[in-house]
């Protein structure tokens, strides 16, 4: 197989941009940007490649910080929430994590995540303030890597994902600082329900951190909740 040219390269982060500006635009809605990520999802991995996306990654890592012993990784169950292309579903099965789900709007996303082999179930549904097809506690804990922003998870969905989560799980959400502060969903309304939710004894916060190049360029938020 041929290398890739210098110009070759550039064409892909040029094309890149252009995707992941249409999957964030604003206005565009959540219908609208799942189709755009049904289209390129065979495309998927090259794009993030392409950026250096490291939030998958710092995703998994923090997972497994939550869960340390290798024999509790083989028998937590996990949902992976925005899950495309199985990034996150990679790297925790490398860990030794064992029973891992994937939720995703994005049929085209979920049927290249199924060819890594890495998740038992797959659900093709948005998450938001309705109860999806799955009974409540059902999972030790929920990861979520780039899956907030722009036409993306709502505010409303932290509702589902406690319900979902056993007591005594986490919730690991791994986003950019900007879509705190540019998401018109957020501002003025996600930092206040999470703290709602605390004061309301339905989790906790654990970790609050930011960290550089989630993207290249673009600082990350991690969030860890751990649900009461």
């Amino acid at each position: 197989m041929s290398r890739l040219t210098e110009n070759d390269a550039q064409g892909i982060v040029a094309e890149a941009q252009q995707v992941i500006n249409r999957y964030l635009q604003p206005g565009l809605g959540a219908e609208l940007s799942t189709k755009t990520y049904d289209d390129t999802s065979e495309k998927y991995d090259d794009y993030v490649k392409a950026f250096g996306y490291a939030g998958a990654s710092q995703a998994a890592k923090t997972v497994g910080e939550m869960y340390p012993d290798p024999k509790q990784r083989e028998t937590v169950r996990i949902l992976d929430i925005a899950a495309g292309s199985g990034l996150v579903g990679v790297d925790l099965q490398k860990m030794g994590f064992r029973h891992m789900d994937a939720l995703d709007p994005s049929q085209g996303m979920l049927d290249v995540a199924k060819k890594r082999g890495v998740y038992t179930n797959f659900y093709c549904n948005y998450i938001d303030d309705k109860q999806l097809p799955i009974p409540e506690n059902s999972y030790d804990g929920i990861v979520i890597a780039g899956g907030m922003g722009e036409n993306q998870i709502p505010c409303s969905a932290l509702h589902e994902m406690i319900r979902l989560v056993k007591p005594g799980g986490y919730i690991v959400n791994v986003t950019r600082v900007e879509h705190l502060q540019n998401c018109s969903d957020y501002i003025g309304r996600l930092d206040k329900l999470m703290e709602e939710l605390e004061k309301q004894g339905k989790w906790k916060q654990i970790t609050r951190t930011t960290f550089p190049n989630i993207l290249r360029g673009k600082d990350g938020l991690l969030l860890v909740h751990q649900v009461l």
